[in-house]
């Protein structure tokens, strides 16, 4: 391992090192920003915080949520994408990885995404009212889609393909 390794892999085990209070006082703080729209802030927050817990998956999601909402779409996929694979149940992280995906333009994958969440997440006999957040928010987004695709079906909407260089 070269010198340049050993001195990142110690300043990355410094920061794993932060003690939990600190990690927690940093966190309530991240949220405050959030709640308060201070993005930027937020997102200088969360990226400490990933630094110092890169196992927490909710720290990788806000991260993301926070690049998706200030139009870094690229990062958000990749945050959230993080987020999901650190814990496959963070259903925070799942809807938001599913919009962005549909932002993204990769509208199957998102769509898949958002119906797993609504999937593993309704609870029968209970209304669409009843149900939580998440639910809530994935079924909303998946009516949405479908509405859309049924107007491109039957013709309401035309759809216009940007060539983005890639192939079909």
């Amino acid at each position: 391992m070269s010198s340049q390794e050993v001195a990142q892999s110690e300043e990355e085990q410094a920061w794993q090192a932060t003690p939990n209070r600190v990690v927690l006082a940093i966190d309530e703080q991240a949220k405050s920003f959030y709640s308060e729209g201070r993005l930027s802030r937020a997102r200088m927050l969360y990226k400490k915080l990933v630094r110092m817990r890169p196992e927490a998956s909710q720290f990788w999601a806000m991260l993301g949520i926070i690049h998706r909402r200030q139009d870094r779409i690229v990062q958000a996929l990749q945050c959230l994408q993080q987020a999901v694979e650190l814990d496959s149940g963070n259903r925070n992280a799942l809807v938001n990885l599913g919009e962005s995906l549909v932002l993204a333009g990769k509208i199957e994958e998102g769509t898949e995404v958002l119906r797993a969440v609504y999937d593993m997440s309704r609870v029968e006999g209970k209304s669409a009212q009843e149900q939580d957040v998440f639910t809530k928010r994935a079924g909303a987004q998946l009516a949405i889609l479908k509405e859309i695709a049924d107007a491109v079906i039957s013709g309401e909407i035309q759809v216009q393909h940007k060539d983005l260089g890639e192939s079909p």
